[in-house]
């Protein structure tokens, strides 16, 4: 009698569990782990706006990351520089 590895047991598990839930269970899971990730409290122009007031310049681009906002703005000295802007 062949013993299989805790990896080869865990594995087929996985693969007989998918296939009794079915393909849209994946996509549910998945639904739901996106939904738990962290998202900002401001919006993306109050974010920019913190930063314009702050440093001055042009916003270039406003990016989520994480719970906070990446900016990007366009100084007068035509420097770019990043800012994070957390609530």
């Amino acid at each position: 009698m062949r013993t299989l590895s805790l990896a080869t047991r865990v594995v087929t598990l996985l693969l007989l569990a998918g296939s009794i839930a079915g393909p849209g269970a994946m996509e549910v899971w998945a639904q739901r782990d996106s939904s738990t990730q962290q998202q900002p409290r401001l919006s993306a122009a109050e974010a920019a706006a913190r930063a314009q007031a702050r440093y001055g310049g042009e916003v270039l681009s406003v990016t989520p990351q994480g719970a906070a906002w990446r900016v990007r703005l366009l100084l007068e000295s035509g420097r770019v520089i990043t800012v994070t802007v957390r609530d």
